[in-house]
C-alpha cells in the first residue's frame, strides 16, 4: 500500500506574487499537476495534497482531480506540514513525499527509487554543480548517512559538499510516523525540519540527473524549467516524425496532437488541445488555441487561430486572425490581414486581404475582395451574413447584417448592401459619380489661402 504526500504549501514569497506557488505553470501546466501526474503513474492507494497560503485556490484548481487535502494551518517547517497529513498515513505500507514545485522530474527515476531502496527510511541525493540553497549529505567514512544539514545551518565546510537531499521520501509509514513524533525545533530557523527523520539511520538514492530536482522558487527557475519541458517536448515530436527547425524556440502543450511530416517554424505556440493532422507547415511567428488543423494546410507568418476548425489544403495568412468559431471547410484561402469570427466558409471560399467576416456564413467557391465587411454589430446585437455558392465580391463591400445573397450573385466593387440579394442577380449599391468642372482647383485653392492666413 503506497501513500503519496504533496507538499505544495508554499507561500511563493520570492516569487513575488500572492497566488500559490505550486500553481505557477511550467511550459503551459500549473507544477502542482506535474506531481500529481507523476504520482498517478505509481497506482498509490490515495494521494494527499498538503496545502497551505493560499490554500483555496490550490483545492479550487485541482477539484477534479480525486485528490485529498491536508491544510498546514501555519508554516512551521517541512516537518509541520507532513504532520498536517499525518492522519492520511496508514500504518501498513509506505509513504512517498514529493515536492508539488519540481515540475521536472521522471517517473523512470522515482520507479527505480522505489524499487531499489530496503530502508525504512530513505531518499533521494544527487550531487549538482552549484549546491546553493539545498540540504547538504553528511556521511560518516564508511559513506552511511549521518545527517541532512540545510543550507541555513551548515558550516563552512559543510557548504563544500556537492552532494543535496532533493525532498524526495520514501519510508515505512510506522517509521515515518514514529520519527515525526521526534522531530523538535532546536535549530537556528526554529522549524521543524523533515530532514531530522535521517537522524536515525537512512538510505540515499543516489540520483544521475541534478536538472530532474531542481525546485523552482522564483520566476528565473520556474523560465529556466519551461525551457527544459518545452525543449523536451519538442524533442519528443521530432522523434514521432515532425520537423522542427529549432526545438528550443518552439512552445507546444501536453495535449497537443501533431500529425507526421508536419514542419514547424521557430517561435511558435500550440496550445490547449490543438490537433494538427499530417502535412502541415507552420510558419514563425504563430499562435494556435484549441484549433484543429487538417491535412496539407500552411499556416502563413504571425497568424493567430483561435478555437476553430481550418479544413484540407487550406492556407491561412500571414497576419490572418481565426477568431472563436470559425470553420473553413477545405481549399480555402485566408490572406493578409483577414479577420474571421464564427464564420463559416465553404470548400473553396477566400478572402485574400484586408476583410473582416463575423457572424456569417459563405458558401463554397466565393471570393470576397480586398476590403469587404461585415457589419454584424449594432451597438447592441450580432447580426448574420448568409452568401450563397459561387458569389463574386467586389472590393470594398459592405454587408449591413442581417442580410442574405442567392447563389451565382456578382456584387459591384463599393457596395453597401442592406438587402437580400436574389440568386444569379448583379448587385450595385453605390452613389452616382458626379464630376463638377473647375471645382477641385478652386477648393484647394480657397484651403491653400486659408493655411498661409494662419501661418501669418
Amino acid at each position: 500500500m503506497l501513500t503519496v504526500i504533496i507538499l505544495a504549501a508554499g507561500k511563493g514569497t520570492r516569487m513575488k506574487s500572492e497566488n500559490p506557488k505550486v500553481l505557477f505553470s511550467a511550459a503551459g501546466k500549473p507544477m502542482i499537476d506535474y506531481s500529481i501526474d507523476l504520482s498517478r503513474q505509481l497506482n498509490p492507494e490515495r494521494i494527499v495534497v498538503v496545502t497551505g497560503a493560499g490554500a483555496e485556490k490550490v483545492r479550487e484548481h485541482l477539484q477534479n482531480s480525486s485528490v485529498e487535502f491536508a491544510t498546514q494551518k501555519e508554516q512551521h517547517g517541512t516537518a509541520d506540514a507532513v504532520m498536517a497529513a499525518i492522519d492520511f498515513i496508514s500504518d501498513k505500507g509506505k509513504t512517498l513525499i514529493l515536492c508539488g514545485d519540481m515540475p521536472l522530474m521522471k517517473y523512470d527515476t522515482l520507479n527505480n527509487f522505489i524499487n531499489t531502496v530496503k530502508q525504512d527510511i530513505a531518499f533521494i541525493s544527487v550531487k549538482m554543480k552549484s549546491p546553493k540553497g539545498y540540504g547538504r549529505i553528511v556521511r560518516s567514512s564508511n559513506g552511511s548517512v549521518l545527517k541532512i544539514v540545510e543550507e541555513k545551518d551548515a558550516n563552512d565546510n559543510e557548504k563544500k559538499i556537492n552532494e543535496v537531499n532533493t525532498g524526495v521520501y520514501l519510508c515505512s509509514s510506522t517509521e515515518l510516523k514514529k520519527r515525526l513524533m521526534n522531530i523538535n525545533n532546536n535549530n537556528a530557523q526554529n522549524e521543524y525540519y523533515l530532514t531530522d527523520i535521517v537522524n536515525g539511520g537512512a538510505e540515499a538514492f543516489l540520483a544521475d540527473n541534478e536538472m530532474e530536482f531542481l525546485g523552482v522558487n522564483d520566476r528565473v527557475q520556474l523560465s529556466f524549467a519551461s525551457k527544459i519541458l518545452w525543449k523536451e517536448r519538442a524533442e519528443s515530436y521530432m522523434k514521432d516524425g515532425v520537423s522542427i527547425i529549432d526545438p528550443s524556440s518552439v512552445y507546444i502543450d501536453l495535449d497537443v496532437i501533431i500529425g507526421k511530416d508536419t514542419m514547424i517554424y521557430p517561435n511558435v505556440f500550440i496550445e490547449n488541445g490543438s490537433r494538427i493532422e499530417k502535412n502541415v507547415i507552420i510558419r514563425s511567428g504563430c499562435r494556435l488555441n484549441k484549433a484543429v488543423i487538417e491535412e496539407n494546410v500552411e499556416i502563413k507568418d504571425n497568424s493567430l487561430i483561435e478555437d476553430s476548425f481550418v479544413g484540407a489544403f487550406s492556407s491561412v495568412g500571414p497576419m490572418a486572425h481565426l477568431r472563436p468559431g470559425s470553420h473553413l471547410a477545405g481549399e480555402n484561402k485566408i490572406g493578409n490581414f483577414v479577420e474571421l469570427k464564427k464564420a463559416t466558409m465553404g470548400k473553396g471560399s477566400k478572402a485574400s486581404h484586408l476583410t473582416y467576416l463575423g457572424d456569417s456564413e459563405l458558401g463554397e467557391n466565393v471570393n470576397i475582395g480586398c476590403g469587404t465587411i461585415t457589419c454584424n454589430y449594432d451597438g447592441f446585437n450580432k447580426y448574420k451574413t448568409i452568401i450563397g455558392n459561387n458569389v463574386f465580391v467586389g472590393s470594398d463591400t459592405q454587408f449591413v447584417a442581417p442580410v442574405t445573397v442567392g447563389d451565382n450573385v456578382l456584387i459591384a466593387a463599393g457596395s453597401t448592401i442592406t438587402k437580400d440579394i436574389n440568386t444569379n442577380d448583379l448587385a450595385i449599391a453605390r452613389t452616382q459619380q458626379l464630376n463638377i468642372e473647375n471645382k477641385g482647383k478652386e477648393i484647394m485653392e480657397i484651403n491653400k489661402a486659408k493655411k498661409n492666413s494662419k501661418g501669418k
